[in-house]
């Protein structure tokens, strides 16, 4: 009796432990063929898109499958970088990453982390430039806030459609100031045939200027200058001065989130400039730093 209680007890748990084998090869075997799924749909999706060769959405994939294992698919290799997503696009477009070179792509970039084309790096666009002149800036506009308007006076002009007051400054440059009834002041600096080299020189030379400006203003409730932020300005590099009247060239560059770039012929300086129009929204004090501590890496390396 004792040996058949022993050998049923036996039996009973080598049938629960092959039982519990079984089933996790079951399980195995369906992770296999997820993975078989996972690796096929990867595959379609970019044998479709290098078959296409230009930038593909969801409706170019066919229904081979769903929607839902599309973009899970898609999400993947995404972050894996293998495919790229056109930005702000409805519906979505991707491309492959060796198409960003491409005339109708050359606008965009890779972003490492998510797989999303960027913003096209003008500035770097602009010093790898082989000219000799230094990278300049003009046509800035900086603002500050104010809380009272009581220092401005009938050497103002007010404009009913914009809700500001207006003056104009004769000082090493044109400047423009308008204070608006919302308590924001804009500064604008028009220099676009003498533009600021962006070095030590140049930066000294701006603040100067700047420190002008909040002379002529009047008023103790001006801050600093240095904590002025950059809301716009143009970069520029220029050729040597050519020799002739030139080409009228003018072409404009735009990216999916209307950065733009410009290569003109410059008249009155007899150069072509290539330009480019950003939004630092940054204070005159960081920009100063960036530009001092990349003068000085520039030094070093020389």
């Amino acid at each position: 009796m004792t040996d058949t209680g022993v050998s049923n007890k036996s039996i009973k748990k080598a049938h629960f432990s092959e039982s519990g084998s079984h089933k996790s090869n079951e399980i195995w075997l369906v992770d296999d063929k997820a993975n078989d799924k996972r690796v096929h749909c990867h595959s379609y999706i970019l044998e479709i898109g290098r078959r296409l060769d230009r930038a593909f959405t969801y409706a170019d994939l066919g229904g081979s499958f769903t929607y839902g294992t599309l973009r899970n698919n898609i999400s993947a290799l995404r972050k894996s970088n293998v495919l790229l997503k056109l930005p702000e696009e409805n519906p979505a477009r991707f491309i492959l990453p060796e198409w960003a070179h491409r005339p109708e792509y050359s606008c965009v970039q890779r972003n490492d982390k998510n797989g999303t084309v960027g913003r096209f790096d003008f500035l770097s666009y602009l010093e790898s430039l082989g000219w000799e002149s230094v990278l300049g800036v003009h046509d800035l506009k900086l603002s500050f806030m104010v809380y009272h308007l009581h220092w401005i006076d009938n050497t103002w002009e007010y404009c009913k459609q914009s809700r500001s007051y207006r003056r104009c400054f004769s000082l090493s440059y044109p400047v423009s100031v308008q204070c608006f009834d919302t308590g924001t002041v804009l500064v604008s600096i028009r220099c676009s045939s003498g533009p600021f080299p962006l070095d030590l020189a140049g930066i000294s030379s701006l603040a100067i200027l700047l420190g002008e400006v909040k002379g002529q203003l009047h008023a103790l409730c001006i801050p600093d200058p240095s904590t002025w932020l950059i809301v716009q300005w143009h970069l520029n590099r220029d050729t040597v001065k050519l020799e002739g009247s030139g080409l009228d060239v003018n072409l404009t560059f735009q990216d999916f989130f209307s950065d733009s770039a410009r290569f003109y012929f410059k008249h009155g300086l007899d150069r072509f400039r290539a330009e480019v129009s950003q939004s630092p929204k940054r204070t005159v004090q960081e920009i100063f730093e960036k530009i001092m501590d990349r003068d000085s890496s520039l030094r070093r390396l020389c």
